[in-house]
């Protein structure tokens, strides 16, 4: 039996309501994480810090308890979509990427899945790749140079 998208919203603001799971000096890396990202021009249209949609989430992607990331998954148009993702740079290449996106779509109430990745963003297309999605076809959201790439799909 598939999940509506109300039941769906309404699982996502439960888990809203609940306590963080992070302790001081965890929440105070993610903030310091999501200013970064705000930063950079992949995110404009978001705001991280803030969010950008009432039923996004905020996961911190945690490696040995430190938080190396972060990800706004939100569900959108029938599909769960990462929103943004992103890696402290000194932490980039260690999988840590990869590993959240598996741990959260392996949840099968997390599927099915849509991203559109870049085609200059070789990293989250590894990711994204490795985690199980397939590539889509081409879909160009602009006419600049960082405006063609490809939706990738998880069912």
């Amino acid at each position: 039996m598939r999940i509506t998208e109300g039941q769906l919203r309404q699982i996502i603001r439960e888990e809203l309501t609940k306590p963080a799971d992070l302790d001081d000096q965890q929440l105070e890396r993610l903030s310091q994480l999501l200013d970064d990202a705000d930063l950079h021009p992949e995110f404009s249209g978001y705001d991280l810090v803030k969010g950008s949609e009432k039923d996004q989430l905020r996961l911190a992607i945690l490696n040995d308890k430190e938080v190396v990331g972060f990800m706004t998954p939100r569900f959108d148009r029938g599909y769960w979509r990462t929103g943004a993702i992103y890696a402290d740079p000194a932490m980039r290449g260690g999988g840590h990427m990869r590993r959240a996106i598996i741990e959260f779509f392996s949840n099968p109430s997390h599927r099915p899945a849509r991203v559109w990745i870049g085609e200059d963003n070789i990293g989250s297309q590894r990711a994204f790749l490795g985690a199980g999605f397939k590539r889509g076809g081409r879909r160009d959201i602009g006419d600049g140079p960082g405006d063609r790439g490809h939706d990738y799909y998880l069912e």
